[in-house]
């Protein structure tokens, strides 16, 4: 099933699309495909239009009807059976994640790998314990069909934060992944058909850009949409729901995070350099296109000097240690760093950093590497923007490895007035302090929908098992690890309330 590294995107897709034994169905016009690790056309698909939406509407709707009569533990089984096809296909949909997404090869392999086990997982958060001898389900009508909007970072892990539950409440899915990551949905449209058989119709993948996606959401037949994005997206989502006739369900909107952390006066030297560490991966991490990466560092004046100084310590090591390669050959990195993901990405990152030095910033690092090499390819240094306040570029979430530091000189709660101030500030937020006090303060006082104190990992793995979701202009809606996955996606009402004895045997 595997191809060559040394053969050309183009090539090692459609070695994957062949190890299914079906084609990579490619069009003379229509979406243009590429890698951004070498700026090479990978193919041009067709799209679907407006005719071809409705017909998808009404496949995914008739496969639901039928889908949703089936027993929940029917259902259950169904699932079951495509977390472990998802597994079997792990080379294929690892390989097409870094062809599309960039990603190294352990992060493209390891989202596949988890992507199946965020399936299981629905299952079990979502099944309820036995209780005096009786097994017991609760169980909703679903909502109808699913719209479902995925971003080009995570292709395939996000898009199984909704698929779960949705099928496993008793749904149909229409998926219109990123316009930069479609392959990677069709590939997982193949192993779908595969392993859900009479019910392959259930999930109808859609091919398209924002006019697509416009259509999806305003389509009345579409009962919930589940979102990932910017936040500009998000409020057109939400305008335009309220423009249907038929009232929908409260959106899912995961809309990114301007995530800040606080680093207090009150910290050793020792626990100084520990937090710097742990930041890493939060601020650089994918080449810093993850909604959870630390966009804002707020450093008591005191430790300043020295914390710029340990940022500028490790980024310089990560360059000059080769760590930044071209993915296609196979290498990886601990902070799973490769390229940006297009020329748009780039041009804001460079935009970025300009408005920052416009606004009295001192930036650091940033520079563009190996374009001698990949002249159609974006790779650069992680850069560190230190500003003489929390100006107004700062408030913008810039998806790129650009870290802005922002002094602060007295107590913790002006630090938390800063981390607050930015709209876009709802979904992460941390602080590293060796004070209770102020640890206290701050988780009473950040707005974000996650608050982390002293993170191993900084802004990286908020949900801990409290389910993932963020507040302000960050989000709607609560997903992954929820305490009840099948809620957004069910009616609240009629309610079925079943018990059964466990001590009676049943033929």
């Amino acid at each position: 099933m595997t191809s060559g590294l040394l053969d050309s995107p183009h090539t090692r897709a459609q070695h994957v699309f062949a190890g299914l034994g079906v084609s990579l169905a490619a069009a003379p016009q229509g979406l243009v495909v590429r890698c951004p690790a070498d700026g090479s056309v990978i193919t041009t698909l067709a799209q679907d239009d407006a005719d071809s939406l409705s017909a998808k509407i009404a496949v995914a709707a008739a496969a639901q009807t039928r889908f949703s009569q089936l027993k929940r533990a029917q259902r259950e089984g169904f699932i079951e059976g495509l977390s472990a096809a998802v597994k079997a296909a792990r080379e294929g949909l690892g390989t097409l994640i870094t062809l599309e997404g960039g990603k190294v090869a352990a992060e493209g392999l390891g989202e596949a790998d988890g992507s199946a086990d965020i399936l299981v997982k629905t299952m079990k958060d979502a099944a309820l314990p036995e209780f005096g001898g009786m097994l017991r389900t609760k169980e909703r009508p679903p909502v109808g069909l699913v719209g479902l909007i995925t971003s080009f970072n995570f292709p395939l892990a996000v898009a199984n934060w909704t698929l779960g539950p949705a099928f496993l409440a008793g749904n149909g899915v229409l998926w219109k992944p990123s316009e930069k990551t479609p392959l990677t949905a069709l590939f997982y449209k193949h192993v779908f058909d595969r392993a859900m058989g009479e019910y392959k119709d259930l999930l109808q993948v859609l091919v398209g850009g924002r006019a697509l996606g416009e259509g999806l959401v305003s389509a009345e037949a579409v009962t919930l949409i589940s979102a990932t994005g910017s936040v500009a997206m998000g409020r057109g989502i939400k305008a335009a729901l309220l423009q249907k006739k038929r009232v929908p369900c409260a959106p899912i909107l995961e809309l990114g995070g301007n995530n800040g952390v606080v680093m207090t006066a009150h910290m050793s030297d020792g626990h100084r350099q520990w937090a710097v560490l742990a930041l890493l991966n939060s601020f650089f991490g994918t080449a810093g296109q993850r909604c959870t990466n630390t966009r804002r560092l707020i450093v008591h004046r005191s430790h300043l000097d020295a914390v710029v100084a340990l940022f500028q310590k490790h980024i310089t090591q990560l360059v000059t240690s080769g760590a930044v390669v071209n993915p296609l050959g196979g290498a990886s990195n601990p902070y799973g760093y490769g390229p940006l993901i297009d020329g748009q990405a780039f041009a804001l990152f460079e935009k970025a950093k300009q408005t920052a030095r416009e606004q009295g910033g001192m930036v650091w690092g940033g520079a563009r590497l190996m374009e001698q090499a990949y002249p159609d390819a974006y790779y650069v240094e992680p850069a560190l923007a230190v500003m003489p306040a929390q100006t107004a570029v700062a408030h913008e979430e810039t998806f790129a490895p650009l870290l802005y530091i922002i002094p602060y000189d007295g107590e913790v709660v002006e630090a938390i007035v800063l981390l607050n101030a930015p709209e876009n500030a709802g979904l992460v937020s941390g602080i590293y302090t060796q004070s209770q006090k102020e640890a206290d303060m701050f988780a009473a006082g950040s707005e974000a929908g996650h608050v982390v104190i002293n993170p191993p990992k900084g802004t990286g793995t908020p949900a801990f098992g409290m389910g993932f979701g963020g507040n302000k202009a960050s989000g709607e809606g609560e997903i992954l690890n929820a305490a009840d996955p099948l809620r957004a996606f069910t009616m609240q009402e009629p309610i079925r309330r079943i018990a059964q004895n466990a001590a009676v045997m049943m033929l």
